[in-house]
């Protein structure tokens, strides 16, 4: 919120009272402000946003926010998608690809990938004689850490000038300590938990890895872009079209820690190749994932629905 706050051009409008009285209040600002569109993100807001564009005739646009969704949201966003919202904006096209799958009409779905703000200059990394991998995400079933750890486990059989970092919170806190002592790996990481230098650690870093089950398009990996590490992740939702093979990384099957491993190991024993992949991560943030290519597809869509 304060960050909105900041810019002149955005007016911030709260509303105060129970559901009902917040609800009429919005739609009351619908109708006197003669509001074109409204953009909604998630579920709840979703099915407000709805009933209040048929009330106000606003063209209402949904927000479908990750590749996968549970049953209930699932069955509530395909009705709004389906029968209410002018689209929904699904941030990524594995995401799309699911949803349609499951009943959602094609045409009423537009993929907007995230975006990345604040895009820095590249700088190559120095060369160093530890190594730091650095993984980052919640500590939740979907990222897969023990495929990680084992990862790094299999990795030290064979390159012992390795650290790893292991960056996020979440309920699988205590299970991740634990595989890291099962694995015999607890010398050489380091758990940081929610901590405010995310961004320093990944610039401290040489190679970013992540072994998530499914995902959209992943904030984390565009850090690690932005932080100019070469990637190493699993060919789940869209990171192929964040890492693209021996450009700026390598994608490897989900829960396959030998060629993780081994992908790995190819980028420790080779800092050209770590250089070159770096430099090519931050070629593809700008050229596919800038603040200016995001504005550009929210601005044609508006323009397609002539709005």
């Amino acid at each position: 919120m304060d960050m909105l706050e900041e810019d002149s051009r955005i007016r911030v409008q709260s509303f105060t009272g129970n559901h009902i009285r917040r609800y009429n209040a919005f739609v009351k600002y619908l109708k006197d402000n003669r509001i074109k569109a409204v953009f909604s993100y998630l579920m709840a807001a979703n099915a407000y946003a709805c009933l209040a564009g048929m009330q106000s005739n606003v063209k209402v646009f949904t927000g479908l926010r990750n590749a996968e969704l549970p049953i209930l949201k699932c069955w509530a966003d395909r009705f709004l998608t389906n029968h209410l919202a002018e689209k929904a904006i699904s941030n990524s096209f594995s995401g799309k690809d699911n949803f349609i799958r499951k009943g959602f009409k094609e045409d009423r779905i537009v993929v907007i990938p995230n975006c990345f703000e604040n895009i820095r200059v590249y700088s190559p990394k120095p060369v160093k004689e530890i190594l730091r991998i650095i993984t980052v995400g919640r500590f939740v079933p979907q990222k897969d850490y023990e495929t990680a750890i084992r990862s790094i486990a299999e990795l030290r059989k064979h390159c012992g000038n390795i650290k790893f970092d292991i960056v996020g919170y979440g309920i699988l806190e205590s299970q991740i300590r634990s595989w890291v002592k099962t694995y015999q790996i607890d010398d050489i990481t380091t758990i940081y938990l929610n901590p405010n230098n995310i961004a320093e650690l990944l610039d401290n870093a040489d190679i970013y890895l992540s072994t998530s089950l499914f995902e959209g398009t992943s904030n984390s990996i565009m850090e690690a872009m932005n932080a100019d590490l070469p990637i190493v992740a699993t060919d789940v939702g869209d990171n192929n079209c964040l890492v693209q093979n021996n450009q700026n990384g390598k994608l490897c099957a989900s829960g396959d820690y030998i060629s993780i491993s081994k992908e790995l190991e190819l980028l420790v024993g080779n800092s050209d190749y770590r250089k070159t992949m770096g430099e090519k991560s931050k070629e593809f943030l700008i050229s596919k994932y800038s603040k200016e290519i995001f504005l550009e597809r929210y601005l044609k869509l508006l323009h397609d629905e002539k709005i």
